[in-house]
């Protein structure tokens, strides 16, 4: 029998989004605590790794919009090639399952600098906390995943994130009130996401684009439909996809544009307008039409800030459907590959 997104693990995460988000604008979290640390810091480095370093993206856009000045960071990169930090900076480091070597490493070099950190993480993460160096507030987002392919767990630290810049300064990111029912109508666009999967299930890439908070959206997308469906994908920022990478397109690529009301939206059309007219595929999502000839997509208007909360949504879904229109394991990050997960187990610690 044909596998369908509903065999997944991933699948009732994805759906537990709008009850795990409305369940955590209310969550007894050191929100103020960690809002003090933010606000009272010279500069801020937010980071992480895969999919926690998308989230320390967006919480660092976040920081931006609330008036701080923050910036994102690979986990591997913060460690190996260090800025100047000191203990009149701060930090918020995202690490899910509190196991990433880097994010780990990372903790570590905060301590020895005494840099108040805030970590987000899982209810049953692997991080020491009582071994911290650096004074540490704990934001506990969501129980571990079920699946590799981590969908309601970034959306938490997305939400929580909105918390802390909110209070910092009130109303700079949106009304975070409206999020869970905003993700529970972009839940209600599977059927469209599915007919995307079935007619783009044999393109050669799938390419996600977006330009300031949403291009984090596209990296995501990078990674998830990978990560479950092992099909090729990229993501990019707009700007940074016309100047190189815009000349290696085929008419069989298909692109996910994710965008909204805003400085980018003038570029999205016009590189959208380029991938049509070159006969490409395009899903556009966002709250306003896109060009003649895209897939509309649409989500609700929750501002910029708020936009990549409900703008993933779609991505997951779709990373899901071509996993099982493929007839993958979308759930084993290819362990199940034997082959794959020998080189993987001999070579590559995360």
């Amino acid at each position: 029998m044909p596998r369908t997104i509903a065999d997944y693990r991933l699948y009732p995460a994805i759906q537990s989004q709008p009850s795990e988000l409305s369940r955590l604008l209310e969550a007894d979290e050191p929100i103020e605590e960690a809002a003090r640390v933010a606000g009272a810091a010279a500069r801020v480095f937010a980071v992480g790794i895969g999919t926690s370093s998308n989230a320390a993206a967006i919480g660092a856009s976040m920081l931006r919009h609330a008036g701080v000045d923050a910036r994102a960071w690979s986990s591997h990169d913060f460690v190996a090639y260090p800025p100047a930090i000191s203990a009149a900076d701060a930090a918020l480091v995202y690490t899910h399952s509190g196991r990433k070597q880097f994010s780990l490493a990372a903790l570590e070099l905060l301590g020895e600098r005494g840099v108040p950190t805030v970590l987000f993480t899982s209810t049953e993460s692997e991080v020491d906390i009582e071994g911290l160096r650096a004074p540490t507030t704990v934001i506990r987002t969501t129980s571990r995943e079920p699946s590799a392919m981590f969908t309601f767990s970034h959306t938490a630290a997305m939400l929580l994130s909105a918390r802390i810049a909110d209070a910092v300064s009130a109303g700079s990111v949106g009304d975070l009130g409206r999020v869970p029912a905003a993700v529970e109508e972009a839940l209600a666009l599977e059927p469209q996401t599915e007919a995307l999967a079935r007619a783009w299930q044999g393109k050669r890439t799938i390419i996600g684009l977006g330009a300031g908070p949403h291009e984090p959206t596209a990296h995501e997308l990078a990674i998830k439909v990978p990560e479950a469906a092992r099909v090729e994908s990229r993501g990019y920022a707009i700007e940074q996809f016309l100047h190189g990478p815009q000349v290696q397109v085929d008419p069989n690529d298909a692109f996910m544009i994710f965008t909204g009301p805003g400085p980018a939206l003038e570029r999205a059309e016009q590189a959208a307008a380029f991938l049509l007219d070159f006969g490409c595929a395009v899903a556009w999502v966002a709250p306003v039409e896109g060009p003649e000839g895209s897939t509309w997509l649409k989500v609700a208007d929750l501002g910029e800030s708020l936009a990549p909360l409900v703008e993933v949504v779609p991505a997951q879904l779709l990373a899901g459907q071509l996993a099982a229109l493929e007839d993958v394991d979308g759930d084993s990050f290819r362990l199940d590959d034997e082959r794959f997960a020998d080189a993987f187990r001999a070579h590559i610690s995360l």
